[in-house]
């Protein structure tokens, strides 16, 4: 497991891109040790800090309001990242 970023993301949400939509584990691979904003499926939003890719799971640090937290959640629920 890879540390945590040492600073706190933006505190700006990035635009929605369209142009990014429909990415998958090879495309998110290239995101792995760089902090980066997700939308999810649902519409939800996000800052991650990517750590691993494993059996179309995402892992990684999720920024939750003050602190980061390590989590884990499927590539299939990414819409989009930034």
């Amino acid at each position: 497991m890879r540390k945590m970023p040492a600073t706190r993301p933006p505190n700006t949400v990035p635009k929605y891109c369209q142009a990014m939509k429909g990415t998958g584990p090879n495309f998110i691979g290239q995101y792995i040790g760089f902090l980066v904003y997700v939308w999810t499926v649902y519409g939800n939003g996000f800052w991650v800090y990517p750590t691993t890719i494993s059996s179309g799971i995402l892992y990684g640090y999720v920024w939750r309001t003050s602190h980061y937290e390590y989590s884990q959640f499927r590539v299939s629920m990414i819409d989009c990242l930034y």
